[in-house]
């Protein structure tokens, strides 16, 4: 009987002969037969257990590429239906405030001491158009929103002005009160706006004081303690950072040299302690990283050997104009017709409606 016809006669019957010693498998109760024969290509009766687990393996990877693949087309679906529902919902807030800005009486915002009328943003539109606009006469929301917020910042600029004593007239043209507005920033006002600043915050004044500055800096926190209490005793900073100082970060004796804080290469935390000491007095260790260092580290004391206070620079760290006309435009309240959108504080803009 031939070997075909002996399969056949076993498959025949419920119970199977089978043979496995891990690399090949002949008939076998554990594999489906219809797997077996999508393996056994030759149709010889017996297949390899490296063929049977391969085709296993392909299976479970086909199908995971399918469940990749289904996800992924659900995911796109799901993506482009809720584009297409933010651009309706957008068209319809488009065709809202087209019937706002198509009525030029229409008051678009209302701000301290006066309005913006839409006729006012048309006109704007129409003289002075954005390089990039297509069509003057029939400007889009976010070319109508966009215009009408700089003509808004340009008002409480104004009206900010006014408030600390530098009149502009606002119901002047944008270009005269941008004139104006310019005007004062450019003269008295930055001097104002210094003197402001000053008084709200006395570090400014130090900021722009040229200092002399010596230092100790040591490898470790105990060096720099020690190093401290011999010049708190009595001992000359020079002679004790001639005798301790890492070398190639000080000049001799220790020195640093003079200039505004903000030159002289300090970190923010270095400067902040060294704003904190009056002239002859130490600042307590500031610890930085260093390859300059054994250690790593490297720990400065710093100590303010003068103060030019006779070339105090303002200029070097402004102008203020800009900071303290912004502070008060701050507080203002604008109200925004909602069918163009909403004024953001923080921002001094207006944005378009949030999507329902």
């Amino acid at each position: 009987m031939s070997r075909r016809i002996l399969l056949l006669a076993l498959l025949g019957f419920g119970a199977f002969a089978c043979s496995d010693d891990g690399s090949v498998v002949t008939i076998h109760t554990e594999v489906p037969q219809e797997d077996f024969e999508a393996v056994d290509a030759d149709d010889d009766g017996v297949v390899t257990r490296d063929a049977l687990d391969a085709a296993d393996q392909a299976d479970q990877d086909a199908a995971l590429a399918a469940e990749r693949e289904a996800a992924l087309a659900a995911e796109q679906e799901a993506l482009e239906a809720e584009q297409a529902e933010q651009a309706a919902r957008r068209a319809e807030q488009e065709a809202l405030a087209r019937t706002v800005f198509e009525d030029r009486s229409a008051v678009a915002a209302e701000f301290p001491g006066g309005q913006v009328t839409v006729a006012q943003v048309r006109d704007s539109l129409a003289d002075s158009p954005p390089q990039t606009m297509g069509d003057p006469q029939n400007p889009t929301h976010e070319e109508f929103v966009a215009r009408l917020t700089s003509m808004l910042q340009l008002r409480l600029a104004a009206v900010a002005l006014e408030e600390l004593g530098f009149p502009v007239d606002i119901d002047a043209s944008d270009e005269d009160i941008n004139a104006q507005v310019q005007g004062h920033l450019e003269g008295p006002f930055e001097e104002f706006a210094q003197q402001r600043s000053i008084a709200d915050d006395p570090t400014i004044e130090r900021l722009a004081t040229p200092h002399c500055v010596s230092a100790l800096a040591v490898a470790s926190e105990a060096d720099a303690a020690a190093a401290s209490q011999r010049v708190r005793a009595g001992e000359a900073l020079s002679d004790v950072a001639a005798a301790v100082n890492l070398p190639n970060l000080t000049q001799s004796g220790g020195a640093i040299g003079c200039g505004l804080p903000l030159d002289l290469g300090f970190s923010n935390e270095m400067v902040l302690a060294l704003l904190d000491i009056a002239p002859g007095e130490l600042t307590e260790p500031v610890v930085l990283s260093s390859a300059d260092s054994p250690t790593g580290e490297l720990w400065v004391v710093l100590h303010l050997d003068s103060l030019s206070t006779d070339a105090i620079d303002l200029s070097a760290i402004g102008p203020f104009a800009g900071h303290v006309l912004t502070q008060v435009m701050f507080t203002y309240e604008v109200g925004i017709d909602p069918a163009l959108g909403t004024w953001d504080t923080d921002s001094l803009r207006v944005f378009l409606p949030p999507l329902p």
